[in-house]
């Protein structure tokens, strides 16, 4: 049976310096050593040898010299077309490696949920955005939990913001706040009067509620089923501040995390209420690789972020605490 030899294997052969590369498109392109030397900040001499050396390495001329001209030969004419694209791909590699290492420069994809998208992120968006200006950050959202770690594993995101779907050994978790869930109701509902409110109170009611892929719907359909008053839901949207509103102008009642209600103005229209029977929580962190670095720009991004959720300005927001320190 043979042996395989694979291309690590095999001893590497000599490759011309970028220097050389350089040196080589220059004369290529000026038709003359004078003239390339100045291009390159060389001696004439010094050229000539560059293009000696890079020649001896390739086995073959790059280049017909005569006493008045030079010009490609055959060799020299594939091989320009060729280095042209690698110097041009190096550059760019050099220019992204550059960004990478500057928060100023480089760029940052969050994926998280979606109410933590309208709800947390601007504040620590428009902080990065004033102090990065010429930064990119893209924020891509979504109701599943799962879906939002799915986009960090497939590294479509630098950082993810959620509650954590199921403990991996692949992620990495940093708690930033937690939150209870809340009974909603419209202001001259029957149960809004209420100063308490449980899962089975919940038994003849037209609900609100988000998709059923819904990691919000998925948590109180549980309780829901737990405490037997799980019914068919009249109105499903795909937003929870949907539900909110929805609620507000009497389309039924609901049930929802915290921050869903961190909007002043909009839960003064609805009236809201622990949900007890069992309370229902969970904890919002931040998800990154483990093993993987974070560019200069994505470390940049989640120390505002940890620093902005520390100030505790959504401790304003009733059910919601804030365990990361600033």
């Amino acid at each position: 049976m043979g042996q395989h030899i694979s291309n690590i294997d095999k001893p590497m052969r000599a490759l011309p310096s970028i220097r050389q590369l350089e040196v080589f498109v220059a004369v290529a392109k000026t038709e003359s050593f004078s003239r390339a030397a100045e291009m390159t900040h060389m001696s004439q001499s010094a050229l000539s040898q560059a293009i000696l050396e890079a020649e001896k390495t390739l086995g073959t001329k790059l280049f017909e010299r005569s006493k008045r001209s030079v010009r490609l030969s055959r060799a020299g004419r594939t091989f320009l077309q060729r280095v042209e694209q690698v110097l041009a791909n190096l550059h760019s590699a050099v220019a992204e490696a550059r960004e990478d290492a500057n928060p100023a420069k480089g760029r940052v994809a969050i994926s998280c949920l979606a109410l933590v998208a309208a709800r947390v992120l601007p504040t620590t968006i428009q902080e990065f955005r004033s102090r990065y200006p010429e930064a990119f950050v893209t924020v891509r959202d979504d109701f599943m939990e799962d879906r939002v770690a799915e986009c960090l594993m497939r590294g479509e995101a630098d950082l993810a913001v959620s509650a954590l779907p199921k403990p991996d050994d692949n992620i990495s978790f940093q708690p930033l706040f937690e939150e209870k869930f809340y009974f909603i109701a419209p202001l001259k509902h029957p149960l809004a009067s209420r100063k308490r409110i449980a899962w089975r109170d919940l038994a003849d009611v037209d609900f609100v509620g988000l998709p059923t892929t819904s990691s919000i719907r998925m948590l109180v359909d549980r309780a829901r089923t737990e405490a037997g008053t799980l019914r068919e839901t009249i109105y499903q949207v795909g937003r929870v501040t949907s539900v909110v509103e929805i609620v507000a102008q009497g389309g039924g009642v609901s049930v929802v995390p915290a921050l869903a209600l961190s909007d002043r103005a909009l839960r003064e229209q609805v009236r809201s209420v622990l949900i007890t029977g069992p309370t229902v929580e969970r904890t919002i962190g931040i998800m990154q690789l483990r093993g993987q670095p974070l560019s200069a720009t994505a470390s940049e991004f989640q120390r505002l972020l940890v620093s902005t959720i520390g100030r505790r300005e959504l401790e304003q927001v009733p059910g919601l605490k804030v365990v990361v320190s600033g």
